[in-house]
């Protein structure tokens, strides 16, 4: 009897105390709802008072939406397909770029709470979408202000980080996409790859305007860039106004000590269209010949060697062709450029061509890019564009010269021509 009592008592105890926890449950919830109820009501009477006092309360900007840090984790963990379309980078990619930018001291997270991540995507989306920074910052929760500072210190890193990555490659031997081609060796063993101009929009001061539009009618600037077969850039030349010959843009190049331009070594040559003067080192086509042909056209439609070299310098030199256009498909701001200043309009697009060779060295078979070669890049061997290759000299363009260069593409024309007669 005394053990069923006991057992009695202590199951009405347990039962008063499991009703008075939720007694106390109940008892919280219903001060935590009479707190907000409060709280809601402070803040009306607020407002109430603040209205008729003539006074306007200030309400922040950007309260809605995942903040920068969350959206940026949602994208990177979830479908890669979202880190393609809006960073216009594979998730990898993106990774690895800012664990290069964090590890080489380019960039640091910031003490505000913008990591580098968001950093980094913050400036892909503006440069990938031509998004303005008003519509960055409501994406990212941030201030224009904000959005803008970020902007520039990720350009900048990017334009640091181009210093290392920016750079002649293969110059003492033939490259492997030469060296592996027989339609291409051993005539153009000592080619190191191409160089051409090309046209970026461009947002300048009306006074200089006209200084700025093109033949076509576009207000744009000339861009001068060489680049090798991997499809990377080796130099990159920003400017110069849409009205001037992609030719003076390469002699000022190679003339201004500080331009570092990567000038070929002895034996060496890039390939320039006709736009550009026949000299040692450059070699442009046979000029009043044709020159553009589909690859349909069998060997009997070629009348004289001048006319098939020009196919095959063709064939090699729209390298820089393709190259141009991968980057302007990635980076939409290359077409929609914003109204910065003419400086920071070219600190943006050098800035573009080093994420382009940083892609092309880290994510070979990126979507965007036709073919894919096994790259790896390495910082450490160079402190900037200071290596053999990179000297500037003065341009030779002497009839001395020009001969000298004639005689190499005439001695390739004919072995050319008299090779392909074998066959």
């Amino acid at each position: 009897m005394d053990s069923d009592n006991l057992s009695a008592d202590s199951s009405s105890m347990d039962d008063e105390s499991n009703e008075g926890e939720v007694n106390s449950e109940l008892g919280s919830s219903s001060s935590g709802s009479d707190f907000e109820h409060e709280a809601y009501s402070i803040v009306v009477l607020i407002r109430i008072m603040c209205d008729e006092m003539g006074i306007n309360l200030r309400m922040p900007q950007h309260n809605i939406g995942l903040r920068g840090h969350q959206y940026i984790y949602e994208i990177l963990h979830g479908n890669p397909i979202n880190c393609k379309e809006l960073f216009r980078l594979e998730v990898d990619t993106f990774w690895a770029l800012c664990s290069t930018l964090r590890g080489e001291g380019f960039l640091m997270d910031s003490r505000r709470e913008v990591s580098v991540e968001e950093a980094v995507a913050i400036f892909c989306i503006l440069v990938g979408h031509a998004q303005g920074q008003r519509m960055v910052a409501d994406r990212f929760q941030h201030s224009s202000e904000t959005i803008n500072r970020h902007v520039r210190t990720v350009m900048n890193a990017l334009c640091e980080l181009g210093r290392h990555i920016i750079r002649p490659t293969h110059t003492d031997e033939p490259h492997p996409y030469i060296a592996g081609n027989p339609r291409n060796m051993p005539w153009f063993e000592g080619c190191i790859g191409a160089i051409d101009g090309t046209m970026i929009d461009a947002i300048v001061p009306t006074e200089v305007r006209e200084a700025y539009r093109n033949r076509k009618g576009r207000v744009a600037q000339n861009v001068l860039c060489a680049c090798d077969f991997d499809m990377k850039f080796t130099f990159v030349y920003t400017g110069w106004e849409g009205t001037a010959h992609d030719a003076r843009v390469l002699i000022n190049a190679m003339t201004q000590s500080n331009i570092n331009f990567p000038t070929p070594p002895p034996g060496r040559y890039y390939l320039v269209d006709s736009a550009f003067a026949l000299s040692l080192g450059y070699m442009p086509p046979y000029p009043r010949e044709r020159y553009h042909r589909s690859d349909r056209h069998n060997q009997r439609t070629f009348t004289s060697y001048r006319d098939y070299f020009n196919f095959r310098h063709s064939s090699l030199r729209n390298v820089i062709e393709r190259t141009f256009g991968v980057m302007k498909e990635r980076f939409r701001i290359l077409s929609l450029m914003p109204s910065y200043s003419v400086g920071r309009q070219g600190k943006i697009i050098n800035a573009c061509c080093a994420l382009h060779n940083f892609i092309r060295i880290t994510t070979p078979n990126d979507w965007l890019f036709a073919d894919a070669h096994s790259m790896r890049i390495c910082l450490n061997q160079s402190s900037g564009p200071t290596d053999a290759a990179s000297s500037s000299h003065q341009a030779n363009m002497t009839s001395a010269s020009a001969q000298a260069m004639g005689t190499i593409r005439d001695n390739i024309a004919l072995s050319m021509w008299a090779a392909m007669g074998e066959n």
